[in-house]
């Protein structure tokens, strides 16, 4: 399940994981959301934080691929907050492929991950 983190700038998708990640979670949370911002905004930021035990469905996986590549010059910065091992595998191969700004950070890096998004 994925829920809207509060505390960011009105540019800013942040999201937070709790177990596994669905198709449903994107249609009814990410996509909303970027939709809602990209009304006002040129680029999106987004701040992702995944907690122990998140797992991604093969829907959300699929979800996650079609809206990335259809938005793909609509991201302006991505931080990527976890412990997951396996996050930071798969942004190691992605991440240096995308145009645009990206960085995983470990879950002690929290604030830091906030302030290099926000730019501070």
């Amino acid at each position: 399940m994925l829920k809207l983190i509060e505390g960011f700038d009105d540019a800013t998708l942040a999201v937070e994981s709790e177990g596994r990640i669905t198709h449903k979670d994107y249609e009814e949370v990410i996509i909303p959301r970027v939709k809602e911002i990209l009304q006002t905004h040129d680029k999106v930021n987004c701040f992702m934080h995944f907690t122990e035990g998140t797992e991604y469905s093969a829907g959300a996986m699929a979800t996650d691929a079609v809206f990335g590549l259809r938005h793909l010059f609509s991201w302006n910065k991505v931080a990527i907050v976890t412990d997951l091992s396996w996050v930071h595998k798969a942004a190691g191969y992605f991440l240096p492929l995308m145009p645009f700004k990206a960085k995983v950070f470990v879950n002690e890096e929290y604030e830091l991950a906030k302030s290099w998004l926000e730019g501070v």
